[in-house]
């Protein structure tokens, strides 16, 4: 058993992107705390969720989301009742019709061995834009080599947007909600990168690795992107994007060696080509690394 039926309550704890649900429930579909699950309502309308607290329900089948959580399936007034769905991305669908119906999809590319870098993007497709080319384009530069990627596409539509359907932070990615991930997350890998996008107006280096390498890469986008105006700076260690988390899904694929770059729009513009050159001058740093 893969699904069960469940009722939406609201609860006041957590974010939008959290759940709480009965663990023996969870159980029956094979999913746990700190995991990610797929709600299903009306058969229409998906999103997305981290069980953050596993509380016993009675009745057993009841699942709580904040007001906001709610709106991810674009309903206000609880209760409501779904599907609960432990295979998050979707397996089948190539990416047109991950993008014509809107849905959730998985990829990596990595030929079995190779341990230097991986390039990744959870939230590809138009959750955060041009982020999951910029990860295939370093894999791309550095062939070669034999560098991996992974990374994840959504689609939305003018009802529930992409962000709001599948977004997962970096922090909270569980790698038995994603099966692909599941194959490469003891890997070790000596380095790995992570592209993001974010509601700022600059780019912002940060993740474990070392402030010298934070240093190659900040200088490295720069005089990629001379004359943009959008400026690169290296997250503090309070930065709410500064990514050095441990739990963060890119320290943990690379023994805590992880690079995250969160980018304004602009530098991820899909009609000029910075994301492009962004992407070529982070391969140009780990050239010489790996």
């Amino acid at each position: 058993m893969t699904t069960y039926n469940a009722e939406v309550q609201n609860t006041n704890t957590g974010t939008q992107e959290h759940c709480s649900a009965d663990p023996d429930q969870l159980l029956t579909i094979g999913r746990a705390i700190n995991q990610q699950i797929r709600v299903k309502f009306d058969n229409k309308k998906y999103a997305i969720y981290t069980v953050r607290n596993t509380p016993q329900e009675t009745p057993d089948n009841i699942v709580r989301v904040t007001q906001e959580g709610a709106s991810r399936l674009g309903q206000s007034n609880f209760p409501f009742n779904v599907t609960i769905d432990s295979q998050v991305v979707n397996t089948t669908y190539n990416d047109a019709d991950a993008q014509k119906y809107k849905e959730f999809v998985e990829r990596l590319t990595d030929n079995g061995t190779h341990n230097k870098l991986i390039a990744i993007a959870p939230h590809g497709g138009v959750i955060e834009i041009q982020t999951d080319k910029q990860a295939e384009r370093v894999a791309s530069q550095l062939a070669n080599k034999g560098v991996s990627f992974w990374l994840c596409k959504g689609w939305g539509d003018s009802t529930i947007g992409a962000y709001d359907r599948w977004h997962i932070t970096s922090t909270d990615i569980n790698e038995e909600s994603f099966p692909l991930l599941k194959t490469i997350i003891n890997r070790g890998f000596t380095h790995a990168v992570a592209f993001h996008g974010f509601t700022r107006n600059n780019i912002l280096i940060g993740g474990r690795a070392s402030d010298q390498l934070k240093q190659q890469i900040k200088t490295a986008i720069e005089n990629a992107i001379v004359g943009s105006g959008i400026s690169v700076d290296i997250a503090s260690a309070k930065s709410a994007y500064g990514g050095d988390a441990a739990e963060n899904i890119v320290n943990r694929l690379s023994n805590g060696n992880g690079i995250q770059i969160e980018q304004c729009y602009e530098a991820r513009n899909p009609d000029k080509q910075y994301w492009e050159k962004i992407a070529d001058a982070v391969a140009s740093v780990y050239q010489s690394l790996i």
